[in-house]
């Protein structure tokens, strides 16, 4: 059966394309004509049931399959954004099909600490021009996305409508006639709240229609992860100090924003506690707040990294400390991030191309590019020949400490050519290998990443690597791929 339902307008809700027609043909059984379209008496707000069929039904109109459906005009490109690649097909095929109540239990949509809008919004200037231009508004994908408070076309608050997202009733909505200008904002934002409810509306914004960014990656929580460290909510070199970071998150954005927003975190929520381990069903308005706060403490940090050191003294970038590695004047090091101790105190941990590896806090007076070491976990090859070379000119281990200022039991390490203690052997190293290609464990990996950091991620960059029969192209999240398919 052919439908002759109106074409949708960019970023337009299905739903809102259903209740545009039901407004224009005003049926006199509200029931039986929803039931026509579907078989059922209710259709949902923000996503679509039967895409394939209803692609099919309106294909002389539309001209839109049903993966185009799914990814331009409903929500699942913002809610489906950091599920596994797997998991969003799957969800895919579920509203293609009549399946949907399993795709919205897996979006993680009734997550407790995010609480949805109770009524649809919609901008005052958006529908001033729909008006003015088509004679008819619209809802818009964009202005009902959960923690959005501001139209990113216009940078004006939202208004809440008169039409409810979930009605006791089973009558459509049509946005013509429930948007009335001059409705109440949604939330009323501070000044002080302005700029971070535009950052959140902004980011939501390009979730939802896909744009690259730098947290688009196959492991989302291990980005996460690494950004915690480097700014100093690492603890050692695996754990993540969440409580301290949920504090300092809650401390940034602030109650009162959180509260408009409909965020109900905690420093104990579990979400800020799983969102680092990929583990449960986030809603994408915690990925929304974590990755803009991290990236608030990575420019902070980066700058600091860049201008001065943790006593003050300005300075560009790091020099290596390691005399013998022969490095050139304008070498520095390449990798320097910022830790926490376990007593809370800040500190720089840097590793160098020629393996030496330390700790610092403060820089030479004389030379504020130089690091002082508190403290060395490698030393490297260069180090390791020079001790060889030393105790076979003097013969004496005692020598060897006094002049090269290192203790007995490293110069001991580095002349039998034996590891130390936080380091496995080659043996032990080939058993993690075996037992995470057999177990995928998250231990053994954690182990690899420390002690064998380039064969792990060189497995992982293989098996995140799909065959396809099409040329290469920048193929980084599953709903970019939908969202252009069956484009000829």
């Amino acid at each position: 059966m052919t439908l002759c339902l109106p074409r949708p307008y960019p970023d337009e809700l299905v739903y809102s394309v259903l209740a545009r027609y039901f407004a224009y043909i005003q049926p006199t059984g509200v029931i039986g004509a929803h039931m026509t379209i579907d078989g059922r008496r209710r259709f949902s707000i923000k996503f679509v049931r039967g895409a394939a069929r209803l692609a099919e039904q309106t294909r002389l109109t539309w001209g839109l399959s049903g993966q185009q459906l799914v990814s331009r005009h409903t929500l699942l490109p913002f809610y489906g954004a950091f599920l596994d690649p797997d998991a969003y097909l799957r969800c895919t095929e579920d509203f293609l099909s009549d399946n949907s109540h399993t795709a919205v239990a897996t979006l993680g949509i009734n997550n407790s600490s995010v609480t949805e809008p109770t009524y649809l919004r919609f901008c005052a200037l958006c529908a001033q021009e729909d008006l003015d231009v088509h004679g008819e508004t619209f809802w818009r994908r964009q202005h009902q996305i959960c923690g959005t408070l501001f139209c990113t076309r216009h940078w004006v608050l939202l208004q809440n409508s008169a039409a409810a997202v979930s009605p006791p009733h089973s009558r459509l909505s049509d946005a013509s006639q429930y948007c009335r200008v001059g409705a109440q904002a949604s939330s009323l934002v501070d000044s002080g709240d302005n700029r971070l409810a535009r950052l959140i509306a902004e980011r939501s914004a390009s979730i939802l229609n896909g744009t690259l960014s730098s947290w688009l990656h196959a492991d989302t929580g291990f980005q996460y992860q690494r950004a915690a460290a480097e700014v100093g909510y690492g603890v050692g070199s695996t754990k993540i100090n969440t409580k301290s970071l949920a504090r300092d998150l809650l401390s940034y954005f602030g109650a009162s924003l959180l509260s408009k927003i409909g965020c109900s975190l905690s420093i104990n929520s579990a979400p800020l506690r799983h969102i680092f381990h990929g583990c449960g069903t986030n809603h994408p308005l915690i990925h929304v707040l974590v990755q803009l706060f991290l990236e608030a403490k990575l420019e902070a940090s980066r700058a600091r990294l860049k201008s001065q050191a943790l006593d003050g003294s300005s300075r560009q970038d790091w020099k290596c400390p390691n005399i013998f590695a022969r490095h050139s004047a304008d070498f520095r090091v390449p990798e320097v991030i910022l830790r926490r101790g376990d007593k809370g105190g800040q500190y720089f941990y840097a590793r160098c191309s020629c393996g030496f590896a330390f700790s610092f806090s403060t820089s030479q007076e004389d030379d504020p590019n130089m690091p002082v070491v508190a403290r060395a976990s490698r030393y490297g090859k260069a180090i390791e020949r020079e001790v060889r070379r030393m105790y076979a000119a003097s013969g004496s281990i005692q020598a060897v400490c006094r002049e090269m200022h290192l203790n007995y039991r490293a110069v001991k390490r580095s002349l039998h050519g034996s590891k130390n203690a936080f380091e496995p052997s080659v043996d032990k190293v080939q058993s993690l290998r075996k037992k995470w290609l057999e177990t995928r464990s998250r231990s053994s990996y954690q182990a690899l990443l420390r002690n064998d950091r380039e064969w792990i991620l060189g497995r992982r960059k293989r098996l995140n690597r799909r065959p396809s029969n099409r040329s290469p192209c920048r193929q980084v999240r599953p709903s970019n791929r939908l969202r252009h398919a069956d484009v000829a």
